[in-house]
């Protein structure tokens, strides 16, 4: 009897399974933004209308970062929404989901996205080691997904 390849010894990258969700990069007017800790994609739900298809919705884009220093570009950013500044407040958030080898696989484009959460780090002193994180929630108008 032959005993079982140990599974823990390594693991293999899997080019046919699904892919991984920590594996992604975002690029905010084309320029990637690095430190995010998390992305949360727009779930959409379409409420029934008797025996039709009733009212759709979208929901946000949500984020979390880490913060880094001297970076306060979605602080910046969160000010010209703030101050009503069109030219600033409006930018095109580029999310790619990446395979094992670090290619791009998937992108969901955001275009005329703008801030209408922004939560700066919340401190505690209590807290050992715990990053310090910034919070958004993005609306747009509108939202594509393709693969690359």
């Amino acid at each position: 009897m032959v005993a079982p390849p140990n599974v823990n010894s390594r693991i293999m990258a899997d080019r046919h399974g699904p892919m991984r969700t920590g594996l992604f990069t975002v690029e905010i007017d084309d320029v990637e933004v690095s430190g995010w800790q998390s992305i949360n994609l727009p779930a959409t739900s379409t409420e029934p209308d008797g025996d039709e298809w009733g009212e759709s919705t979208r929901q946000d884009l949500e984020a979390e970062r880490g913060v880094q220093p001297d970076d306060t570009e979605l602080h910046d950013w969160n000010e010209a929404v703030l101050d009503d500044n069109e030219d600033e407040g409006l930018k095109t958030v580029l999310v790619t989901l990446l395979n094992e080898e670090g290619e791009p696989q998937v992108e969901w484009t955001f275009e005329d996205a703008w801030i209408t959460y922004y939560r700066p780090p919340q401190l505690n002193a209590a807290d050992d080691g715990e990053v310090a994180t910034e919070r958004v929630v993005f609306a747009y108008d509108s939202m594509e997904q393709q693969n690359v």
